[in-house]
């Protein structure tokens, strides 16, 4: 989608998603059998302002719980049937999904799932009236939600609709390789017609006024004033048998100081770490890190005529010792990345290895050659210094990286001085956007979990780095041609980070995002993906390990 989409939701949700699964150490009550109910306590960052799917761009954990769209994860991370009673069929132009919905799939108020339940809510996501945050992720997928969200064609002639109760249809605008790892955003869940009509404007603001399709459903939750909720197990779920938790009690903890304290009381069973705190508990028997879909790169405006040099750009991107910066500064399982896709976001459709192995490092910290190529830039542009503006943010984080940014090309490259420029973080991303910038601290997050969220993003069209390379552009367009080759489109994306990066030298990235977080031994099995929120369906307590 060659497209200039707006992350700052998707910044808020990503913040929302780090949640952590809690328990209680207390005694939990018990069931009828007489076996110990299964109780975690859960922390998370901020209250919950809505469960309507259509409106919402934070709250994407609990909706990945209590509703479930037409595809989903396991707890490997590989995409499996959900509502959908299994993987569709695709026509032979990759242009038409039909999908069955399972006989099994219901509401928690015991309506039966149906195909209208989707239709309706996609159709809601895209009329431009309903502001959706989120429906740009149907423009250039689905049939006609681009005309649709311009006032160019009327929200009925969207690309879905039901052939019968059971049987969906959706028509792409184009093939879209990564289609099915869309459908797991909470945008594209399915939501009752009747139950929201009866609702009215009330959808959706308290947990008595929504219905659920997923593993969980919500309690004592008020949007108005809520701080707290419980997620209970959905006794209508299709797959209720696989669930193993009874209850998450959940209440929002905005400090770390204070989600540690009830920690180390017993009073919850994971929590977040940040900041200085997690140094202080790196060595901690229950300390944890997960990798994040989360890269942090310099953006380079190439307007600029110094970093129009080819050369100049090979400089900055060899001259930083990454591997610092995440060992001695962060401490928080970031790690040093040398190209854009991170690590876990996808696999080899054959083989099943990770991007990064087999794309490899495309750059290195190299102070020998990062030192020819600045000499060469500087020859060739007639200078023996350059002085180059940082835009960055104001955030403790973001000085930290500019500062250590500051030092590494300044020691390494003689002749280079770098100034700071701090600004709130909405004006740094407005600043870049308009190309007021020479160089600039940023981050990219996947919206779906495919290597094309990074490396579409070097496409003349998409940049923000001032750019057009011919070849990056016709191998971006060969990958959205192979949409029927796997293989093939997996090597030519392989392809576009190498040329961009490892010829080009379009930006300089330096690490990959990690969450870190403390977690009791007898909490099992929250997935905890690279890319996307967390899901506690598989979760359990092991009662052995409590005692």
């Amino acid at each position: 989608m060659k497209k200039h989409f707006n992350k700052l939701g998707l910044l808020t949700l990503t913040s929302f998603a780090v949640l952590n699964a809690c328990g209680n150490g207390e005694q939990s009550d018990t069931q009828n059998t007489g076996e110990e109910k299964q109780v975690l306590h859960l922390a998370a960052e901020s209250e919950m302002d809505t469960m309507d799917t259509t409106i919402s761009t934070t709250n994407f954990t609990p909706m990945n719980n209590v509703f479930e769209g037409l595809v989903t994860y396991d707890l490997d991370g590989n995409l499996v049937p959900g509502n959908a009673e299994a993987m569709p069929e695709v026509s032979e132009d990759g242009m038409t999904y039909t999908f069955t919905i399972r006989e099994d799939a219901n509401w928690s108020n015991g309506t039966t799932v149906t195909a209208d339940d989707f239709v309706y809510a996609w159709k809601r996501m895209v009329n431009p009236e309903n502001g959706s945050g989120y429906a740009y992720l149907f423009s250039g997928i689905v049939n006609n939600a681009e005309a649709i969200l311009n006032g160019e064609t009327e929200v009925d002639e969207l690309g879905v609709k039901a052939v019968d109760e059971k049987s969906l249809e959706v028509t792409l605008e184009k093939p879209v390789p990564y289609f099915l790892d869309v459908l797991t955003i909470p945008c594209y869940f399915p939501q009752n017609e009747a139950f929201v009509t009866e609702q009215g404007e009330n959808y959706g603001l308290n947990a008595e006024n929504v219905i659920y399709n997923g593993p969980f459903t919500l309690a004592e939750w008020n949007s108005a004033s809520g701080d707290s909720w419980k997620y209970l197990k959905n006794d209508e779920y299709w797959d209720k048998d696989t669930v193993k938790l009874d209850e998450i009690d959940t209440q929002v903890v905005k400090e770390v100081g204070t989600g540690l304290n009830l920690y180390e009381s017993g009073e919850l069973d994971s929590i977040s770490l940040s900041g200085d705190f997690v140094a202080q508990y790196t060595e901690n028997a229950d300390f944890k890190t997960n990798d994040k879909a989360w890269i942090y790169y310099i953006e380079v405006n190439h307007e600029v005529p110094e970093l129009a040099n080819e050369n100049i750009r090979k400089a900055l991107t060899y001259a930083i010792n990454r591997q610092g910066f995440t060992d001695n500064v962060l401490l928080n399982g970031s790690h040093p990345i040398f190209g854009h896709v991170p690590n876990g976001l996808a696999k080899n459709p054959d083989t099943g290895a990770d991007f990064r192995e087999d794309a490899g490092d495309v750059v290195d910290y190299n102070v020998e050659t990062a030192q020819a190529a600045w000499q060469a830039g500087l020859d060739e542009l007639g200078v023996d210094s350059i002085s180059l503006e940082l835009t960055t943010s104001d955030t403790e984080d973001s000085k930290k990286l500019s500062e250590f940014l500051q030092s590494e090309l300044q020691n390494n490259l003689p002749g280079l001085t770098i100034e700071i420029r701090q600004m709130p973080d909405n004006s740094r991303l407005d600043n870049i956007k308009s190309g007021n910038y020479q160089i600039a601290t940023s981050y990219w997050l996947a919206d779906f979990a495919d290597p094309i969220n990074f490396v579409e993003r070097f496409d003349t069209d998409i940049n923000r780095g001032n750019y057009s390379f011919e070849d990056i552009d016709a191998l971006v367009d060969q990958s959205n041609q192979e949409y029927d080759d796997a293989l093939a489109r997996w090597n030519t994306l392989i392809e576009i980070e190498k040329v961009a990066l490892g010829e080009h030298y379009v930006d300089v990235p330096i690490y990959q995002t990690a969450e870190a977080y403390l977690e009791k031994p007898f909490v099992k099995d929250i997935f905890r993906p690279v890319f996307g929120s967390r899901s506690f369906k598989y979760a359990s307590i092991d009662t052995a390990k409590k005692e």
